[in-house]
């Protein structure tokens, strides 16, 4: 009878032991099941978070860039590039490419236009590319064009909303060229920032290597670095 007794005291033991051990398994895979059901809300959560602030900043975009074309009659590309890398002009051979080193540079437009730096409207200044060098070659697209004031400040120019095309130039006098609309800031007027260009650091479409110009106009621009939209800013390189 004491045998049967502790037989069934051992027998019971075993299965609370093992009922245990299964309730155990069951809390740990439930704990799991939290954690991942929690993380992975969270990971919504912060995507609906970088949304909003996404839209926030677009918002606030719009309307920077509304304030500063107001009174331009032609104004860059909202969200436009500021380099020189043209997805585009893939199509154009690697080979065929102009590089910097093989162009010469120069101010003037057509007929030696320049702008009038005491102009209170929109002005042209334009660099001329001549290939300087022994193959023929093309360009297509942007530049890079920064402008460095007298005082240091950097101005990565945005691009306008012109269409590029494939220019060839042979060697010797055949010649693109490089437009900016620029806005000029008059001296008698008071209030806003004037931006007194120094030079210009121009890169040809695609290069990763820059050429430093003097800005050969004198007088100064209206500020417009932070400007979604601003009133100076470049064009596709065109006919020279």
């Amino acid at each position: 009878m004491t045998a049967k007794l502790n037989r069934a005291v051992r027998c019971t033991a075993a299965v609370l032991a093992a009922l245990a051990v299964g309730a155990g398994a069951t809390a740990c895979d439930a704990s799991s099941g939290s954690s991942d059901k929690a993380a992975s809300h969270s990971d919504s959560a912060a995507d609906s978070s970088s949304g909003t602030q996404d839209g926030g900043s677009q918002k606030d975009s719009q309307k920077d860039s509304q304030d500063a074309g107001d009174g331009v009659k032609k104004t860059a590309v909202k969200g436009s590039r500021t380099d020189a890398v043209n997805p585009a002009s893939a199509r154009t051979r690697e080979s065929k490419r102009c590089h910097t080193g093989e162009l010469r540079y120069s101010w003037g437009g057509p007929h030696g236009g320049a702008p009038d730096m005491e102009a209170d409207s929109q002005q042209i200044a334009s660099i001329r590319l001549t290939n300087s060098g022994g193959r023929t070659c093309t360009v297509y697209g942007f530049p890079g064009v920064r402008l460095i004031s007298d005082s240091g400040d950097a101005w990565d120019l945005r691009r306008s909303s012109d269409k590029p095309s494939t220019l060839t130039l042979h060697p010797g006098d055949d010649t693109a060229m490089v437009s900016m609309n620029v806005l000029p800031l008059p001296h008698d007027m008071k209030g806003p920032k004037p931006f007194r260009v120094s030079k210009v650091l121009l890169t040809p479409p695609d290069e990763t290597t820059h050429v430093t110009l003097k800005w050969p106009y004198g007088g100064a621009l209206l500020d417009q670095s932070g400007a979604t939209r601003p009133g100076t800013f470049v064009n596709p390189v065109g006919v020279g």
